[in-house]
C-alpha cells in the first residue's frame, strides 16, 4: 500500500498551483505541475532500485524545493538506505527515522509518525541484535495506532512484535500474533478491508507454528485462511484476476504438509487433490512447497515429476549454486529416501551437500569481502584522525585519572561515613541488647523471689528450667530440643512449652534455647577472640549459618558487628 502525502505537503502544491495560474496562466501551471511530480516519492522510489544515488539526490531536491518537508525527505532517505541494495545501509536508515520520531521542529504528525514506526519495525527486525528495538517500537506503534483509530495498523504492529519475539524466543510471540489477528477478526465483520492482511497473517502464523512442529495448532489457522481467501473471492468482485487461485495455491501444499504430519493422511490427501485443481499449480514454481508433502507422504509418480519439471526450470532461471535449487534437490532427496530409492536419494543428497557448502563459501566470501572494503575505509578514516587523536589523548588520560581519583575519594569518603554510621548505630543496638538481657535477669528474679506458695506450678518449673540451664548449660548441645528438657526435668514437654509462655518472652521451646545459645555467644563474643564458627559450635549451633540467622533474628545484626560494637 502506498504511503499517504501528509497534509502540508498538499497544502505547499495546491499554493505552488495557484500561484502559477495567477502568474503565467493555466498551461504553464500544468507543465509545473507535471515538472514537479518527479519529486513525488511515487516517482522517487520507481528508481530507488536501479538509481538509488539519483533517488537520494531527487530527495535532496525536493526538500530544497519545500516540495517535502525534512520529515517526509528523511523517512524517504530511510527508505531507500533500507530497500535499495547498492546503497544499503541499516545505519543510516535507522538514523533517518529516529530523526523524525525526535524532531520537534517541525514535529511529524501522527501519519508520519506510524509510517515511520512500521519503516523502523522493519529495520531493526533486520538485524538479529537490534531485535529488541524492533519489538520496541512496535509496541510503540500499536499503541499510538490504537490512539489514532487506525485497526490495521495496529494489528499490523502487533503482528510484527510477535514475528520479532518468536525469533528471540519460541512461543513468546504468539499472544501478540493471536492479537493481532483477532482485531482483524473483528474489523473484517463489517468489512472486508482487512480480509487480505487476515490472510497473509494466518498464513505466516502457520508456517511459523508448522517450523516449531506444532502442526495441530497451523491446521485450524490454514483452514481458516482458506475460508477467508473465499469470502474475498465472494465479496470483492474488484479483487485481481487469479488472485485467489494463487493464494489457494500458496496455502494447500502447507496445508497437506501440517495434515500428514499430524497423522490425517486423508485430509492431507484432499489438499493435495485440491491444490491440482487450481490454475496456479501448472506453474512449476508453485510445485516446490508440494514437492515437501509427496516426498513426505512417498508419491513415487508426482515426486519424479515435481522434480523433473522444477529441475530444468530453476537451471534455466537462475543458476544451480542457489538457494532455491539446493531446497529442491533436498526436497528430492527425501523424497527418493522415503520410496525406497536410497542410492539415488544419497547421490542427490550428496549434490545437495556440495551446492549448500559452496553457497555458505559464496556467503563467507562476500562477507569476506565487505569486512576487507570496511577495514580499507575504516583505515582512511583512522589515518585522517591520529593526528587529532594524538594531540586530545592525553588530555582526555588525564581528565579520566582525575575523575577515577575523584570517584575513589568520594567511595572512600562516603565508606567511611557508612561505616562510622554502622559502628554508632550497632553501639547502640548494642546497648540495647544489654539493657534487655538484664530486664530478662530481673523478670527471672522476681519470679524467684516470691513465695514458694505463691507461684504457679508454670513458674515452679520455668525457674527449675532456668536453674538447669544456667548451672548444666545442656542448649550447648546442638541435639538438644524440647523433649530432651522435659526428660531432665522429668516432666511432660507440654508443661515445658507453657512454663516458657508463661513466664519469658519467648513463644516456643526451641525459641527459648536458641535465646541461651545466642546469649552465651554474646558473652563468648565479648570476653574472648575466639573465631566465629569455633563460638557458634560452643554455643551450641549445627553450623555457621544458622547461628548468624538466629543472631540476627534476635539482636538485628551480625556476630562481627556485634564484637566490634562490643569493643567500641
Amino acid at each position: 500500500m502506498l504511503p499517504r502525502t501528509p497534509r502540508n505537503i498538499i497544502v505547499l502544491l495546491l499554493l505552488a498551483v495557484l500561484t502559477l495560474t495567477g502568474c503565467t496562466g493555466g498551461g504553464t501551471s500544468e507543465r509545473g505541475s507535471e515538472a514537479d511530480s518527479i519529486y513525488a516519492w511515487e516517482n522517487i522510489k520507481q528508481s530507488m532500485m536501479e538509481q538509488p544515488e539519483h533517488a537520494l539526490g531527487l530527495i535532496d531536491t525536493a526538500e530544497m524545493r519545500g516540495l517535502a518537508d525534512v520529515n517526509l525527505a528523511d523517512w524517504m532517505r530511510a527508505q531507500v538506505y533500507y530497500n535499495a541494495p547498492a546503497v544499503e545501509d541499516m545505519g543510516k536508515a535507522r538514523d533517518y527515522c529516529l530523526q523524525v520520531l525526535e524532531r520537534q521542529n517541525p514535529a511529524a504528525d501522527s501519519v508520519q509518525k506510524l509510517k515511520t514506526l512500521s519503516l523502523l519495525v522493519n529495520i531493526c527486525a533486520y538485524i538479529p541484535n537490534t531485535y529488541q528495538d524492533a519489538v520496541r517500537y512496535a509496541k510503540q506503534g500499536a499503541g499510538m495506532a490504537h490512539h489514532a483509530g487506525d485497526i490495521l495498523q495496529e494489528a499490523n504492529f502487533y503482528f510484527e512484535a510477535g514475528k520479532v519475539m518468536e525469533r528471540l524466543q519460541q512461543g513468546s510471540g504468539m499472544d501478540y500474533m493471536n492479537r493481532s489477528m483477532n482485531i482483524l477478526r473483528e474489523a473484517s465483520r463489517d468489512s472486508i478491508q482487512p480480509l487480505p492482511i487476515l490472510s497473509s497473517d494466518l498464513g505466516n502464523t502457520a508456517r511459523i507454528l508448522a517450523g516449531q512442529e506444532n502442526y495441530a495448532a497451523a491446521i485450524p489457522l490454514l483452514q481458516e485462511k482458506l475460508q477467508v481467501i473465499s469470502r474475498i473471492e465472494k465479496e470483492n468482485p474488484n479483487a485481481p484476476a487469479g488472485w485467489a487461485d494463487q493464494q489457494r495455491a500458496y496455502t494447500y501444499p502447507v496445508l497437506a504438509y501440517c495434515q500428514q504430519m499430524a497423522g490425517d493422511k486423508a485430509g492431507a490427501r484432499r489438499s493435495a487433490e485440491a491444490f491440482e485443481q487450481t490454475q496456479a499449480a501448472r506453474e512449476p514454481i508453485n510445485q516446490k512447497d508440494m514437492l515437501n508433502y509427496y516426498a513426505l507422504a512417498g508419491n513415487a509418480g508426482r515426486i519424479q515429476q515435481i522434480y523433473d519439471r522444477l529441475e530444468p526450470f530453476l537451471r534455466e532461471k537462475e543458476d544451480t549454486i542457489s538457494w532455491r535449487y539446493a531446497d529442491l534437490l533436498y526436497m528430492y532427496a527425501m523424497g527418493l529416501n522415503n520410496i525406497g530409492r536410497y542410492r539415488e536419494a544419497y547421490q542427490t543428497q550428496f549434490r545437495y551437500q556440495i551446492i549448500n557448502d559452496s553457497l555458505v563459501q559464496r556467503e563467507r566470501q562476500a562477507e569476506t569481502l565487505e569486512l576487507a572494503q570496511q577495514m580499507k575505509t575504516q583505515e582512511k578514516e583512522l589515518q585522517l584522525k591520529d593526528e587529532e587523536a594524538k594531540t586530545t589523548v592525553y588530555r582526555i588520560l588525564a581528565f579520566s585519572l582525575l575523575a577515577i581519583l575523584l570517584v575513589i575519594l568520594v567511595a572512600l569518603w562516603r565508606l567511611a561515613i557508612a561505616h562510622q554510621r554502622m559502628l554508632i548505630k550497632n553501639r547502640e543496638l548494642f546497648e540495647i541488647i544489654q539493657r534487655e538481657q538484664r530486664r530478662e535477669v530481673r523478670d527471672i528474679e522476681r519470679i524467684a523471689r516470691q513465695p514458694e506458695q505463691e507461684r504457679t506450678q508454670g513458674e515452679q518449673l520455668f525457674l527449675r528450667l532456668v536453674e538447669l540451664m544456667k548451672k548444666e548449660q545442656p542448649y550447648t548441645d546442638s541435639e538438644l530440643n524440647r523433649d530432651t528438657l522435659a526428660s531432665m526435668l522429668a516432666t511432660n514437654h507440654r508443661y515445658i512449652d507453657e512454663a516458657i509462655r508463661e513466664c519469658s518472652d519467648s513463644p516456643s521451646t526451641k525459641a527459648f534455647i536458641d535465646g541461651y545459645r545466642v546469649d552465651h555467644a554474646t558473652l563468648l563474643l565479648t570476653d574472648t577472640d575466639e573465631p566465629i564458627a569455633l563460638i557458634a559450635e560452643m554455643s551450641g549451633f549445627a553450623n555457621r549459618t544458622s547461628f548468624n540467622e538466629r543472631f540476627r533474628e534476635r539482636y538485628k545484626m551480625t556476630p562481627s558487628e556485634y564484637r566490634r560494637a562490643a569493643k567500641a
